[in-house]
């Protein structure tokens, strides 16, 4: 099972890198952006919400994030 993703996106006219790896321990996101930015994307099932480690905050919007990373492993929730 390839727990890995890498996909661009086009966010207000910037091209970034994303490289993500899922943990299946922790059901998070490790997220580095153009290979300098690093953080964890995680989900909460009780709020339905995602968020993000609190410093590097992302480029783009977390819930734009958290789609993205979706369409990249083919599992949405």
């Amino acid at each position: 099972m390839d727990l890995n993703r890498t996909f661009t996106h086009d966010h207000m006219g910037r091209i970034i890198k994303f490289s993500v790896t899922y943990d299946p321990q922790t059901h998070s996101f490790n997220v580095v952006e153009d290979e300098s930015i690093n953080y964890l994307l995680s989900y909460n099932p009780s709020t339905k919400e995602w968020t993000t480690t609190e410093d590097p905050m992302p480029s783009i919007p977390v819930n734009e994030l958290a789609l993205l990373v979706q369409q990249s492993f083919g599992v949405f929730i």
